[in-house]
């Protein structure tokens, strides 16, 4: 409709030019008509530049729209009288309003950006190739000890190169960082992203909570102490059993004194008997100290639970397990050590084996999740006794066990071998419901 009527208009202006062209042109014939020849002269050059001034009406409407959305925070949203037709005029302004719900949309969305930024616990700090700051967030701010930064190497001072080794950290990596306050030293996990955005390389740096790190230097702290306990006792108790042993023969030879030989000889044998459980005592937590190093490979979930559920079938039909598998999805993998992965899993089935002991319906559940937070997940939970909110920080320490005849080494291993896939293992329990451990990758 609005197309037509510009059309027509742009007609009736074209007709009525020509007619006062071709009256101008045809008064040239008479010489008396010389006010009719001014008249329509006049006419005619009005005409022509109003029919100018029309034609290019549109397209000066369409430069300050142009000049609006250069400047688009201040497009006007009024309808604009002097548009050439209507539906250019409805469309500019379904334009201007999209162009300005977007630029509101993206106000939001940066302050929204800056907010969460600015309130979440962990700090953030982005740098370019040149080490100018570009984000630096209140958390950071407040691990480092500092009101502002403009410069990374502003961190390098005598108490630490602490910016040297954010620029030195390697990507997708975690290191320690030791920072030291007027208080004491913190121990600050740094993880470092490489970003490109556009042309520009940032540098983005997470200063977050170090538990997961804590826990495997206390791991390590163990590992020494059972490495020097390892040392000590068994030098000590190979010989002893060894005399004993020898003593033993000596005296079973001898008949002169047959009671004090038989007092002897069951005393040898005690003290064989306690060397023996001794040394296997220390063989087993000597495993917990040479954990073997990480064969990494893609791992299919499915099929590694159903190895495991095969290895352990028959332990399972003993005590009337019921197991159920659910895979989601089916075909999620993880790049991890087959063998060990396996050991950590028949540990915790082993473990649930013995909370549903007293139980009539005895359930299994064995679960992956994948790509949650960019994590998989493998969950191995039972509907046994469940373990008491007073232990359950204690169940992965060493030696710790709440069964007469447990090693206390299950637990502590499967946090070991987690930690070397960088990964986690966590715990819910509930002495009514059973228990759920967690393996994250």
């Amino acid at each position: 409709m609005g197309s037509s009527k510009y059309s027509i208009k742009l007609f009736i202006y074209l007709v009525s030019l020509s007619l006062l062209g071709f009256g101008f042109f045809w008064s040239f014939s008479s010489s008396q008509l010389i006010i009719t020849k001014l008249v329509i002269g006049i006419l005619f050059l009005v005409f022509f530049l109003f029919l100018l001034k029309y034609l290019n009406k549109t397209n000066r409407d369409l430069l300050k729209f142009l000049d609006a959305i250069k400047y688009f925070e201040n497009v006007a949203l009024n309808d604009s009288s002097g548009l050439s037709f209507d539906k250019l005029n409805i469309t500019y302004n379904e334009i201007t309003n999209q162009l300005k719900d977007a630029w509101l949309a993206k106000e939001f969305q940066q302050q929204y950006f800056q907010y969460t930024l600015e309130n979440i616990d962990v700090g953030i700090i982005s740098f370019d190739k040149t080490g100018k700051i570009e984000i630096l967030n209140k958390a950071a701010k407040s691990i480092l000890g500092i009101r502002s930064l403009n410069h990374i190497d502003n961190l390098n001072t005598e108490i630490g190169q602490i910016g040297e080794e954010l620029k030195n950290l390697v990507p997708g990596h975690s290191k320690i960082l030791k920072v030291n306050t007027t208080i004491d030293q913190l121990s600050i996990l740094a993880k470092l992203t490489n970003l490109k955005i556009g042309e520009k390389q940032i540098k983005l740096v997470s200063l977050q909570d170090i538990k997961t790190q804590l826990e495997q230097s206390e791991l390590e702290a163990w590992q020494k102490l059972i490495k020097v306990l390892t040392h000590e006792i068994m030098n000590s108790v190979t010989p002893i059993k060894s005399l004993t042993y020898s003593m033993q023969k000596v005296l079973e030879s001898a008949n002169e004194n047959k009671n004090l030989d038989e007092s002897l000889i069951k005393g040898l044998n005690a003290i064989e008997k306690r060397s023996k459980g001794l040394l296997d005592f220390v063989e087993s937590y000597k495993n917990l100290t040479q954990i073997q190093k990480p064969v990494y490979e893609r791992v299919q979930i499915k099929s590694l639970v159903e190895n495991v559920t095969q290895l352990m079938s028959k332990e399972l039909e003993k005590h009337h397990i019921t197991v159920k598998i659910e895979m989601n999805p089916e075909d999620i993998s993880i790049i991890a050590d087959e063998k060990l992965i396996t050991q950590v899993i028949v540990n915790l089935i082993l473990n649930s084996l013995k909370a549903m002991g007293g139980k009539n319906n005895k359930i299994l559940k064995i679960e992956s999740s994948g790509l949650e937070k960019n994590r998989v997940y493998i969950k191995v939970s039972d509907n046994g006794k469940g373990i008491s909110p007073e232990i359950l920080d204690k169940i992965f320490v060493p030696f710790f066990s709440t069964y007469e005849n447990g090693s206390g080494i299950g637990l502590s291993f499967a946090r070991q071998v987690m930690v070397l896939h960088n990964g986690r293992i966590d715990v819910q329990s509930n002495t009514e419901k059973g228990t759920v451990f967690t393996l994250s990758f």
